[in-house]
Parts: C-alpha cells; sequence; structure tokens
C-alpha cells in the first residue's frame, strides 16, 4: 500500500511550503487577545510572498518548512528601514533585535531591545541585513535558538528577500558615464 502523505512530507529534508499560523488566542489568561489582522487575500507560499504596498510601506508575507520546522516571515518595508518578524506555529514576539549603520565604523551597531534567550543569530541577522541593504534593520526571530542548521536555511531565505544595497562606487561609476 502507498505511504500515506503526512508521512512522506515528516521525513522529507527539502523545504516545503507551510500553513499559515493559528491566530492569538488568550489560552494563557491574557486579558485580552490582539485583533485579528487581515493578511492580504492572496499569499505564495515557499518563498514569492504576497506583496501589499500603500504609500512607503510594503508588507510582505512568506511561509516555509524546514524538515519537521514551519517558518513563517513577515517583512514590512519603510522608507529607510524594515521590520522582520520570523517565527513558527505560535505568534509570539520573544526577541527584537535593531541595528543600523554608521559613518565611523564599517560594522553596523546592534542593540538588543529585549531577548528570552541568548542566542546571538537575531543580532547577526541584522547587522548582515543593514549590511546588505544600507536601511536600518529591526529584526524579531522567534524560532528555536542554536539550530545551525535552521538558522543558515532562514538566513538564505531572508537575503533572497531582500535587495543588495547599491554601492557608492557603481553609482559613482554610471554618473561618470553620463
Amino acid at each position: 500500500p502507498p505511504a500515506p502523505q503526512a508521512a512522506m512530507e515528516a521525513t522529507s529534508s527539502a523545504a516545503s511550503p507551510a500553513s499559515p499560523p493559528p491566530a492569538p488566542s488568550p489560552s494563557r489568561g491574557d486579558a485580552a487577545a490582539p485583533p485579528n489582522v487581515k493578511a492580504p487575500a492572496s499569499r505564495t507560499e515557499g518563498g514569492g510572498g504576497d506583496a501589499k504596498e500603500s504609500g512607503d510601506i510594503a508588507v510582505k508575507l512568506m511561509s516555509y518548512r524546514f524538515v519537521d520546522t514551519p517558518v513563517f516571515v513577515q517583512l514590512i518595508k519603510m522608507k529607510g528601514s524594515f521590520y522582520l518578524w520570523i517565527g513558527g506555529q505560535a505568534p509570539t514576539m520573544d526577541n527584537l533585535s535593531i541595528s543600523l549603520g554608521s559613518s565611523l565604523d564599517k560594522v553596523p551597531s546592534v542593540t538588543s531591545v529585549f531577548s528570552k534567550d541568548d542566542s546571538e543569530f537575531e543580532s547577526s541577522l541584522a547587522q548582515k541585513l543593514v549590511k546588505r541593504t544600507g536601511m536600518v534593520a529591526y529584526v524579531s526571530y522567534n524560532l528555536p535558538p542554536n539550530n545551525d542548521y535552521l538558522e543558515h536555511f532562514v538566513q538564505e531565505k531572508i537575503l533572497s528577500l531582500l535587495p543588495k544595497q547599491k554601492s557608492s562606487k557603481s553609482s559613482a561609476k554610471a554618473d561618470a558615464k553620463k
């Protein structure tokens, strides 16, 4: 007899689309549940994401699966900065780091606003994203810490979403040709 579909998905080591996280509920005795925020009507699974733009703000929602771990990503691009939330099935915000570039140092400054664990991945990712984009980065990473394979997978997916900053050398060459 053929193997059930769920068993085949569970044993796959390749990334595959995941289902969206459930809406938050006041099951832990919270005073009130946050209002449900409606996502854009359509959603692209496994990479492309759905973009919704309003003026200077663009929102992308993506979902992935790494082995048996669902990975959900929300990217909010604003003028000069972006907010990146990375999480799993539970819609939590246990960590937040902020990073920005400086004219005094080639390495972007980074600080952890709050953190539930001792993982350095979130701060490191924020710095890499600032180097890549030249924008201020707000990064919230809410997946199990200290899983090198998962962190590498997430980093590759995130780097593919954000464009590289145009270097001043290449723009100076383009201006010189004109």
